[in-house]
């Protein structure tokens, strides 16, 4: 929490530095068409954004999300006045329910609404710049969507021919319904008595008794309330020990007590859903969305590319 403190102070300061800067000097930075970016409009936005990121991200951690995002941030900047620019031409319109909404969303992300607006007054943010941020954010994804996400589309034939020529990206492992006992151990003492205790256990079961009811009188695992249940394991997902016993299993077998370092587990497997592939009519939404996703970037990119080209753009 110490450390926490100081970047945060390290972060205020280093804001604080900038903004009494952009006083003295607010210099230009670039001009695209006819909006302006300055060096106060840059410092602002980084104060924005780290007031974002301090919720998501702690100490080493955000210092580099910041680090990186400062590395492109001008580049973002031309882009966004590029289609607010676009935006204005086409008289795209926000409600102030929509930005209220933006508001209360991003209030919702923190313990209360009292540490959000602690955090964006330390950052020297008032509601209104966020307003005006969030603004500028829903004008521009209602361009973006009308100009280039409502004109993309992915055909059936599309979506099939990446089934075909990606089927080991749809491998299905093999999978067990599996119920489990745990023993545990935690000396070489507590090893032996837990060997013993599960060998006593496994014998009575593979006599009759039934596992459910041993699971939930003996069991020390997770799941003991459920009579033992894990549900389906895939495989590989268990520890290499614990796996290699579980799938050499068939459905309705009981394994032999096997040791880890928890202690002896003793399984049993209710069901086996076999290896293959996941059926293109099992996978079809999931490949249609990302599709659809390369697609968007791709034209994305195309679209702000003519942005460029049309505008007036001085970095200075």
């Amino acid at each position: 929490m110490a450390n926490f403190k100081w970047f945060i102070i390290l972060a205020i300061f280093m804001v604080q530095a900038l903004c009494v800067e952009a006083q003295v000097v607010n210099r230009v930075v670039a001009v695209v068409n006819d909006e302006v970016i300055t060096q106060q409009d840059v410092d602002q936005l980084l104060g924005v954004l780290y007031a974002q990121y301090a919720h998501a991200y702690k100490d080493e951690e955000l210092l580099k999300k910041m680090e990186d995002v400062k590395g492109d941030i001008l580049n973002q900047m031309i882009e966004d006045k590029l289609v607010l620019s676009r935006a204005k031409e086409l008289d795209v319109r926000v409600r102030e329910e929509e930005i209220n909404d933006k508001m209360e969303s991003v209030k919702g992300e923190f313990p209360s609404e009292k540490d959000f607006y602690n955090m964006i007054e330390m950052q020297g943010i008032t509601a209104a710049n966020l307003k005006d941020r969030y603004r500028d954010q829903i004008m521009m994804r209602k361009l973006i969507d009308f100009e280039v996400k409502g004109r993309v589309a992915v055909l059936p034939s599309e979506i099939a021919a990446y089934y075909e020529g990606h089927r080991k990206e749809f491998k299905q492992n093999k999978k067990c319904k599996v119920r489990h006992i745990l023993i545990k151990a935690e000396d070489d003492v507590g090893f032996e008595l837990a060997m013993v205790e599960a060998r006593d256990i496994y014998k009575s079961i593979k006599a009759g008794g039934d596992f459910v009811e041993f699971a939930n009188k003996y069991s020390q695992g997770p799941n003991k309330e459920d009579g033992g249940d894990m549900g389906y394991i895939e495989e590989g997902e268990m520890l290499e020990e614990l796996d290699r016993v579980i799938f050499a299993l068939n459905s309705g077998d009981v394994s032999e007590p096997v040791r880890s370092g928890l202690g002896y587990h003793i399984f049993k497997v209710e069901d086996i859903e076999a290896s293959g592939y996941f059926s293109f009519k099992d996978v079809h939404a999931q490949v249609k969305d990302m599709l659809l996703q390369k697609k968007f970037k791709e034209k994305l990119h195309e679209w702000l590319g003519e942005l460029r080209s049309k505008a007036y753009i001085s970095i200075k």
